[in-house]
């Protein structure tokens, strides 16, 4: 499985996804991330995801989600 996410190229693509979203293709973001990680993550992981992601969509950029978690638990390994 692929960890790069980036917003649709065009209004094409965007109807695409609505209706692979609207026939049951999509999966719940904590779910993809328990896939990625090999576990359940905690929500406060998939927040700090989900904001990633919303921040990245906001300035038209794709993102790796493995980058984004490896960061996020470094990050939360220092504070621990």
């Amino acid at each position: 499985m692929s960890s790069n996410v980036r917003p649709p190229k065009d209004d094409e693509e965007k109807i695409k996804a609505q209706i692979a979203i609207l026939q049951g293709k999509a999966k719940p973001l904590k779910e993809v991330v328990a896939d990625l990680l090999g576990e359940e993550p905690e929500q406060a992981l998939v927040d700090a995801v989900e904001n990633n992601l919303l921040l990245a969509q906001e300035q038209g950029e794709s993102v790796d989600l493995s980058a984004i978690l490896k960061s996020i638990q470094s990050m939360s390994d220092k504070w621990a």
